[in-house]
């Protein structure tokens, strides 16, 4: 009984494909847009996931508090980092290396960078050797910096890929050819020694030109220090074992550094935490609601879909009326009249979402063949627009089956 059903349900469609077409536009409409914006958001995060990890998400960077955050402490100085802050995170990093790959300094002054007669401005960083383990410095031409030249205190700098665009062109020959050359940072000459590719993005190095600690002290800027604390440093980044370590190593380090800056218990934190996972959760939040307000859109065109079915059966009640009443009067029982009529409907939305789901297939295909983004196909979301799709309708084909079911034979076959 059940197959003959599907077998009328399937009839009554293709005796009207252009208004069962229409009455299904709604449902194809939403169940496209659903599985294309879970499959293509999916994506998205993915690649902002793995952008994040290229550009150095297994990291901690501390940073100077905010002296106007509330229960700030009355301290000269207060929120300022330090080398002897360094030194701290240093010796962590030593006692813990189940969580700590290395740690470095960011000393970072604003200053003019020349070449010839052109001048910018720029960030001039004081860090170490180890900067590569926290960050990622594609390197475009020649190196980054060494252990020898901190030791030395060398007059090298590596240049970010905007600084060395700015003041040499953006050829690549022409950046290759500036290794060797000598520019002025802060009018004190300096020579590359390397060149970064270009990585935009949250920890771009674009815009930074790098030199030794010990040479952005001495050599480049001076009166740096923190009177009675040494070196003032912007930011210390520590680089971590695995990006599921950043809970355990942000407590270690906290506790390490209120213990060593004498916090008081009770008292705020004098300095900052940041960590990649922030930002991503930022990023991942922003995602989310922006995909989920177009599933939200895409589930109103379903319920408009399901309107529409209801509407076109309604009308397929009041055209068939005679048919039902010959049914009836042959034996068809009321359950009958209801199933048929249901199965009408739903086969209106199982088609439409199946039709809207292969067209978003061949849209996420495409746009990740086109954009080069692994775009994967959301099984999931294919079986919430098949599910939400089936009880659309159900739903809303269950008043008119109702209505036909409810149809005295007598009354049905008089009806003209």
């Amino acid at each position: 009984m059940l197959k003959e059903q599907i077998g009328m349900a399937l009839d009554s469609l293709r005796a009207n494909k252009f208004r069962s077409l229409l009455t299904m536009l709604g449902i194809i409409i939403g169940a496209g847009t659903l599985v294309a914006v879970l499959s293509l958001g999916n994506a998205l995060q993915s690649s902002v996931f793995e952008q994040f990890v290229d550009l150095g998400t297994r990291r901690i960077a501390v940073e100077p508090g905010d002296p106007r955050a509330k229960g700030a402490r009355d301290v000269p100085g207060y929120g300022l980092l330090s080398i002897q802050d360094y030194r701290v995170l240093e010796d962590l990093a030593a006692a813990r290396p189940d969580l700590f790959r290395t740690v470095v300094p960011e000393v970072a002054v604003n200053t003019e960078v020349r070449a010839g007669t052109t001048a910018i401005r720029a960030l001039l960083v004081g860090t170490s050797a180890d900067y590569p383990e926290v960050q990622t410095v594609p390197m475009l031409a020649g190196r980054f910096l060494t252990a020898a030249d901190e030791a030395d205190g060398a007059r090298v700098g590596v240049l970010g890929y905007l600084v060395a665009r700015d003041l040499f062109g953006a050829e690549r020959e022409a950046l290759e050819a500036a290794v060797g050359r000598s520019i002025e940072v802060n009018g004190q000459p300096l020579t590359i020694i390397g060149i970064v590719d270009e990585n935009g993005g949250p920890f771009s190095t674009d815009g930074r030109v790098f030199a030794p600690v010990s040479t952005v002290r001495l050599r480049l800027v001076g009166d740096l220090d923190l009177p009675g604390r040494g070196l003032q440093v912007n930011s210390v980044l520590l680089g971590l074992t695995s990006e599921q370590l950043v809970d355990p190593a942000e407590a270690a380090i906290v506790a390490a550094l209120r213990s060593a800056r004498n916090v008081p218990e009770g008292a705020i934190n004098d300095f900052e935490v940041n960590t990649p996972t922030q930002a991503l959760s930022v990023l991942q939040g922003i995602n989310g609601a922006i995909t989920g307000f177009i599933a939200l859109v895409a589930g109103i065109s379903l319920v408009v879909g399901g309107i529409g079915i209801m509407n076109i059966m309604l009308v397929a009640v009041t055209e068939r009326t005679r048919e039902i009443g010959v049914r009836k009067a042959l034996g068809a029982s009321d359950g009958d009249v209801l199933g048929q009529f249901v199965l009408e409907a739903l086969a209106l939305s199982i088609v439409g979402s199946l039709i809207g789901i292969a067209g978003a297939i061949a849209i996420v295909v495409l746009i990740g063949a086109v954009t080069g983004i692994g775009a994967p196909i959301s099984w999931s979301a294919v079986a919430i627009a098949l599910g939400f799709a089936s009880l659309i309708g159900i739903g809303f084909g269950f008043y008119p089956a109702r209505r036909a079911a409810m149809l005295q034979p007598i009354e049905a076959l008089r009806y003209e």
